[in-house]
């Protein structure tokens, strides 16, 4: 090589990797965490507590129950701030209707040693200033004023769920020597849980908006090399950047770890060409939790594999969307999606038989809705028992309680194509298959279900069901390949 020649080629090399570095640094931007761009930021602020949305409900409550004394502990969590809106650990309401002051709290006094222990308490002039209560009693008070509360009682309705409550009512019942019939409030109140209002509907806009916003973040900053808590704590900063909390553990499962329906160790190093799934949910100031799944290729480009699982679980999404309203059952989402998938996976060849019912159940693990509220499997009837998975998930003969408006729910169809998985396959079906007819099985599948191992793909949304049919609150994340891909570009 002639001399002269080196300097030019060492100048076209060094030109070459600067664009290298630049178009890279176009691709995935560089971001202050403590600078956080603006289009992180959610603008749209909802009130952490309505005093006359809470007065309606417990109005609403009484109704329902034709109670002549409500008694309701903190003890219950979700169903004790459903009622009061009161976020401390410890804490009692009293409904009694038809008195002048039908609103009590009992709640632990601002003490200073309390308060420099344990942190702020609003204490009794909070109970009565910021949530609406009557009259507030020191939380001690209660057992020696629960006698004169029941006296003159016929029912009384206190949580099922809240034993020493029971126990305490029984006990004054005793005291006054006085019959009075307890009742179990909570299904009630699930099932007034099942519907939401429009304070409701805003807190979940609000946790689903800043959700989005995490997704976002990662799709704009996610690379190989990474680990999975980095993306996690990318995902919670923005969460708390913008004032919300943890609506529940965070699952970011990349490579083989996409096909781990609750991972949360999240301690994997990220590879080039791993899918990273995120099912993620930000709590609102109301304590209204989101809960929104995307799977993206972790280096911007799905692989025509990744791609090939990916279309058929969003196909699986948009035709199970259609079945989300009123005219339809709950149900009806979960048997679409189911079958849109099968359908696939038969053309694909991994399911030989689409009358086998175990052959079906190897691939599609969970029904693809449940409810959202303060809870991210929140409280309310379905219409079936979901615990028994087998029994409903391919039967399109159960469908389920009819859908309503006011109802807000999930939408997750998934497919997950676990490493090992077809070496369970005895201990899984080995009650229902002949040894031969399992072998048979994982000899044909085998050669298919190994091209996709390690891929897991889950598309997850919140859907609100309306008069006229839902609204996707979710939308506006990338769904697509194209639409992912191009987030992932920016």
């Amino acid at each position: 090589m002639k001399l002269h020649i080196i300097p030019a080629i060492l100048v076209s090399v060094a030109l070459a990797i600067v664009v290298f570095f630049i178009l890279e640094t176009m691709r995935k931007p560089t971001y202050s965490l403590g600078e956080l761009p603006e289009r992180f930021i959610h603008e749209h602020q909802v009130t952490d507590f309505d005093g006359e949305v809470f007065r309606q409900r417990r109005d609403q409550i009484v109704e329902e129950l034709g109670a002549d004394l409500v008694i309701i502990s903190a003890t219950t969590r979700h169903d004790f701030r459903y009622v009061t809106g009161f976020t401390e650990s410890r804490g009692i309401a009293v409904i009694e209707p038809g008195t002048s002051k039908p609103y009590s709290l009992f709640v632990t006094p601002w003490e200073i040693y309390t308060v420099m222990w344990t942190g702020e308490v609003y204490g009794i002039n909070g109970a009565i200033e910021k949530f609406g209560a009557d009259q507030a009693f020191e939380l001690d008070k209660f057992d020696e004023k629960l006698a004169e509360m029941v006296r003159g009682k016929n029912s009384i309705h206190i949580h099922g769920g809240d034993s020493r409550m029971r126990n305490a009512v029984e006990a004054a019942l005793r005291h006054n020597r006085q019959q009075a019939e307890v009742i179990d409030m909570a299904p009630v109140l699930h099932e007034l849980r099942v519907f939401k209002d429009q304070w409701e509907i805003e807190q979940l806009k609000q946790a689903i908006d800043v959700t989005l916003k995490a997704h976002d973040f990662v799709m704009a900053t996610v690379k190989p090399g990474q680990t999975e808590y980095e993306v996690q704590a990318a995902i919670e900063y923005i969460y708390r950047r913008n004032g919300l909390g943890v609506g529940f553990s965070s699952i970011v499962g990349s490579g083989p770890n996409s096909c781990l329906l609750h991972h949360t160790r999240n301690d994997r190093t990220m590879q080039d060409g791993d899918v990273l799934l995120i099912d993620i949910g930000a709590a609102s100031r109301g304590g209204y939790v989101a809960d929104v799944t995307r799977t993206i290729p972790v280096n911007g480009k799905f692989t025509p594999k990744q791609r090939e699982i990916y279309e058929l679980v969003l196909k699986a999404s948009d035709k199970a969307m259609e079945q989300m309203t009123p005219d339809n059952y709950i149900l009806d989402c979960n048997h679409v999606a189911s079958k849109v998938m099968v359908d696939g996976l038969h053309r694909m060849g991994l399911i030989p038989d689409t009358t086998s019912w175990w052959q079906k159940r190897f691939y599609i693990q969970h029904r693809v809705n449940h409810y959202i509220g303060l809870q991210v499997h929140d409280a309310g009837d379905y219409g079936f028992e979901t615990q028994k998975r087998d029994e409903h998930i391919l039967t399109p003969a159960i469908r389920g309680r009819k859908l309503e408006p006011g109802m807000v729910m999930t939408l997750e169809p998934g497919l997950y194509f676990m490493v090992g998985m077809l070496d369970g396959i005895h201990e899984m079906f080995g009650h229902l298959a002949s040894e031969d007819e399992l072998n048979a099985f994982v000899e044909q599948v085998r050669p298919i279900y190994e091209k996709y191992e390690g891929i897991g793909v889950r598309i997850e949304d919140d859907i609100l069901i309306t008069e006229n049919g839902y609204v996707n609150l979710s939308a506006h994340a990338p769904r697509t390949i194209d639409e992912i891909e191009a987030a992932m570009r920016r």
